[in-house]
């Protein structure tokens, strides 16, 4: 199969390898090795450092995935204890001046710093409640289940903790991407020049040149998308999702693929699963092992000739 994106990487490389192999074999000694020298070998050592970038790049994902995901936790039960605090000092120590410096309970999904602000804001009028109560009240001052001012001061610093953890997870992300694309673009390079050399050492229509792998699809149609739907199917623990057949006459395989960015960014998505033409309906847990966390799922119409063509983005909330 041609270049077609991320997922090709590896099935293209292949390709070459055994067409290089075929080579080799058709030309005897010397083999065939390209200026640098470079050489089959060669090949394969950068098909092993393109898998092992792909693997990499995935276990960076899927980190930053579980930081996501502990995120959204610890932000849902900490603005759940803001949401009590706010309701405590309206309601036991109303009268007091503590009423009026109750802080504006934050969006779920408010910016990390406004967070920051906030989970701050709620803590130190916390602490200047047990510090200098109001009249007719003795401190400390407990939430339900005996939840204390220090219980939320340890929980805030873990947040603040898992905001700076996602931080570094995200700058992983981007550097294992650009590692990942500066290793394609260089075996690209050579296998450009490695289709040059072997239609410089065999005749026009030797079997070896006409069999040369594609580096891009052959000139065609893209094809059209089909239309994706999906939700979270409580009974299974799976998100379900359901697409409108291809009616494509070239139709090879769908590609049920996934990111966690939004907008949805191709350079980061990872292949869930390969299904054959026929198929319209998958079930995944893929990036939804938590609750809280959401995920965006697109499904690829792939054609014989390589070309594929990405359908809407599904986004899926695990509750």
């Amino acid at each position: 199969m041609p270049f077609s994106g991320p997922s090709s990487y590896l099935p293209t490389i292949d390709e070459f390898i055994s067409h290089w192999t075929d080579v080799n074999t058709a030309l005897g000694i010397p083999p065939l090795t390209l200026p640098g020298p470079y050489a089959l070998s060669n090949l394969q050592a950068d098909r092993t450092s393109m898998s092992n970038a792909i693997t990499e790049l995935i276990d960076a994902i899927n980190v930053l995935e579980g930081h996501r995901d502990d995120r959204e936790n610890r932000k849902t039960a900490l603005r759940e204890r803001m949401r009590q605090l706010g309701s405590f000092i309206r309601g036991v120590l109303a009268g007091s001046n503590y009423v009026g410096r109750v802080p504006e309970l934050i969006n779920h999904d408010a910016n990390q710093g406004r967070w920051i602000v906030n989970m701050r804001d709620f803590r130190e009028i916390w602490a200047d409640i047990n510090a200098t109560p109001p009249s007719g009240f003795t401190p400390p001052l407990l939430l339900t289940g005996g939840y204390t001012h220090a219980m939320f001061t340890t929980d805030v610093a873990a947040l603040e903790t898992t905001f700076t953890a996602l931080t570094e997870a995200e700058k992983d992300v981007e550097r294992e991407l650009e590692e990942r694309e500066a290793l394609y673009h260089a075996i690209r390079g050579q296998l450009v020049r490695y289709r040059d050399a072997v239609e410089g050492r065999f005749p026009a229509n030797h079997p070896l040149v006409l069999s040369i792998p594609r580096l891009d699809p052959l000139p065609g149609h893209t094809p059209d998308p089909v239309v994706l739907s999906g939700g979270w199917n409580a009974g299974t623990s799976m998100a379900d999702l359901t697409w409108t057949a291809s009616t494509d006459p070239d139709l090879e395989f769908y590609d049920v693929r996934r990111s966690v960015q939004d907008p949805y960014n191709g350079n980061l998505e990872i292949q869930v699963e390969r299904l054959p033409a026929g198929t319209t309906n998958f079930s995944t847990n893929e990036g939804l092992g938590a609750p809280g966390a959401d995920m965006r799922f697109t499904v690829y119409v792939v054609l014989t000739t390589g070309n594929e063509r990405r359908s809407n983005v599904v986004e899926i909330t695990r509750p």
